[in-house]
This record gives C-alpha cells, sequence and structure tokens, in this order.
C-alpha cells in the first residue's frame, strides 16, 4: 500500500512538474511577444497603425471572417481526404470539430509541441464505435496532414522569398541578395530533404520525436499514403494548395480593405510571412506577426504601420475560431489531457 501510494505522489509531481514547466513558458513567450508588440507600435507609431484600420468596416471584417472560414475548412477536408486515403470514411462534422480545436491549441499554446497533433489523434479514438480510430492510425493521419501542409506552406514561403528579393524597395542589395538566398536555401533543402526521407521509407518521426511507443506502424501508414500512384496523395496536395489559395485571397481582400489597392504578387510574400510568423512559439503570434508583416508591407511600400494592422485584424478574426475551438477542446473532456501528460 505505501508503495501504491509513492507511486501516485510520484505521478502527481510529474505532472505538477510538466504543467508548471509548460505555465512558465507559456506565460514566458507571452511577456516575449508582448515586449515585441509594444516596442514595434512605439517604434512605427499608432497613427500609423490606426490610420488604415479607419478604413475597415462591419462588412469588410465580415469578408474576412468568412475567408479565414473558408481557409481552415479547407484545412478540415484535406485531413478528411488524408484519412479516405487510410480506408477511414468518417463525416466531415466528426473531422471538422477536432480539426478546429486542434487549430485552438496552436493558436493560444504554441508552446506545447504537438500538443495540437496528439489531441486531433486522440479525439478520433472517442468517436462512436462504427467510425472509431485507433491512437496510432490517428496520429499517422495527423503528421500525413502535416507534411501536406508544410508543402504548400513552404512552397509559398520559398516564392514569396524570391519575389521579395526582387523587391525594389528599403534593404540594400547586396545585403538582402546574401540573407534571402540564404533563407530561401535552407528552407528549400528543407522540403527537399522531407520527401527524399518519405520516398526512401527512412525515419521522419524520429528527426521531430523521441517517443518509440508504436512509431513503426505509423511511419508504415505514413510511407504508404506517400506513392505517386496514390490518387489520395495528390488530393492531398490539391486541398492544401487551395488553402493556400484562400490564404492569397484572404491576404489580397485585407490589403485592398486597408486602402492598398491590389498587392499583386506581393500578398504571395505577405501570406508566406504569416506562415513564417506562425511558427513563433508566442501566443497568438503576438508581436511576431505585426514584427514580420511591418518589414514586409515596407519593403514593397505599403506602409509599416498598415503591416502592424494587417496582422491586427488577422488575429482579431482568428481568434474567434480558436474560442470556438477552444469551446470544443473542453467539450472533449480530460482524457486528452491525461494522454498529452503520459506520452510526452
Amino acid at each position: 500500500m505505501v508503495a501504491c501510494f509513492g507511486g501516485f505522489a510520484k505521478t502527481c509531481y510529474n505532472i505538477s512538474f510538466f504543467m508548471m514547466k509548460r505555465l512558465i513558458l507559456l506565460l514566458g513567450s507571452l511577456l516575449a511577444g508582448l515586449f515585441i508588440f509594444g516596442f514595434l507600435i512605439s517604434g512605427v507609431g499608432w497613427q500609423e497603425v490606426r490610420e488604415p484600420l479607419q478604413m475597415f468596416s462591419f462588412s469588410k471584417a465580415f469578408v474576412i471572417f468568412l475567408l479565414t472560414g473558408a481557409f481552415l475548412l479547407a484545412g478540415a477536408l484535406r485531413w478528411q481526404f488524408v484519412l479516405k486515403g487510410q480506408g477511414c470514411s468518417i463525416p466531415f462534422s466528426s473531422v471538422w470539430r477536432p480539426y478546429l480545436a486542434g487549430f485552438s491549441l496552436l493558436f493560444f499554446i504554441p508552446i506545447v509541441p504537438f500538443a495540437s497533433e496528439f489531441f486531433r489523434a486522440s479525439a478520433l479514438g472517442d468517436l462512436s464505435a462504427s467510425r472509431r480510430i485507433e491512437f496510432g492510425r490517428g496520429m499517422a493521419s495527423v503528421l500525413i496532414d502535416r507534411i501536406l501542409e508544410v508543402t504548400s506552406n513552404l512552397f509559398v514561403v520559398i516564392m514569396g522569398g524570391v519575389l521579395f528579393l526582387f523587391a525594389e524597395h528599403g534593404i540594400p542589395y547586396s545585403v538582402k541578395t546574401l540573407g534571402i538566398i540564404c533563407f530561401i536555401g535552407i528552407w528549400f533543402l528543407f522540403l527537399s530533404l522531407l520527401y527524399i526521407r518519405i520516398f526512401q521509407k527512412r525515419s521522419v518521426i524520429q528527426l521531430l520525436w523521441k517517443g518509440n511507443g508504436g512509431m513503426q506502424e505509423i511511419e508504415k501508414e505514413v510511407f504508404a499514403f506517400f506513392h505517386l500512384k496514390n490518387r489520395f496523395f495528390w488530393q492531398g496536395l490539391f486541398f492544401s494548395f487551395l488553402k493556400s489559395a484562400i490564404g492569397s485571397l484572404r491576404v489580397w481582400a485585407l490589403i485592398f480593405f486597408l486602402g492598398k489597392g491590389f498587392a499583386g504578387l506581393a500578398g504571395v510574400t505577405i501570406l508566406g510571412f504569416y506562415y513564417l510568423a506562425v511558427l513563433v512559439p508566442i501566443p497568438a503570434a503576438l508581436g511576431s506577426h505585426e514584427a514580420i508583416q511591418a518589414v514586409g508591407f515596407g519593403v514593397f511600400g505599403l506602409g509599416a504601420g498598415t503591416g502592424a494592422a494587417f496582422a491586427l485584424v488577422v488575429r482579431a478574426v482568428e481568434i474567434l475560431f480558436a474560442f470556438a475551438g477552444l469551446a470544443l477542446f473542453f467539450h472533449f473532456g480530460l482524457r486528452f489531457m491525461k494522454s498529452m501528460i503520459f506520452r510526452i
């Protein structure tokens, strides 16, 4: 009995330590974001940010809201097709709810590694008996979905980097050339090596996660999906690039609504900057999104203040979906929290 109590106490201590460490990291990242945000606004000037926002109306905000919803729906549809490629046919509603809840985790607590992925895989195991998907297969579907998303996102980042390279404003040409060529080269190399490893059936998961439970079976599912003759692979890529196309429409519409006209190819770079900003593990990309868009908008002659305003509007709309996803997350209960604590 003493041994049982000691084991229980140790488990409670491990859980408390895990939660406290994550909370400290979360608060630290949030403070860093607030510092970046405050520093940027003080440098750009609040008046420069407020002016483009004064041109924004409720009807324009509703258009951005609809485009953001379509942006997320395209991602959920991609995941549904991935699951179909694994032989799992489930209704879209059973995919949309965990997808949106996973988005909220990425939005609010990006500092917790793989929280969204673990949750989505775990949620598939909570479906009704006829639709339930075991954790390993669900995790494989989420990893496939992530790889497809990384593919389209990095393609946009690389193309945006090339366009940024030839922009005629702001940064001295020699510095710009060296820095951006290195930037493009690193991401291109990463994407190329990722697909080389997958098509050679060499472990990708071990590069990202040190766990070992069921990894071989999960990777078998991943390798089986990434085959040039698999139509679901191409359909998954289609929905990935459809999502980026909708993201581009949102960028162009928002820049137009902020009074800067049609942004043209600059919109591709700005979308790429959005993808880079959300990689920074700060809740809601606070500060990081404003900073990177202020640079991008400034280089393309759209105004650093407009770039910060752009980031504020995107966050304001996305936070509505994130709160809806958070409500869904709590609806699923505490099962995921137990899974995350004991698996990570």
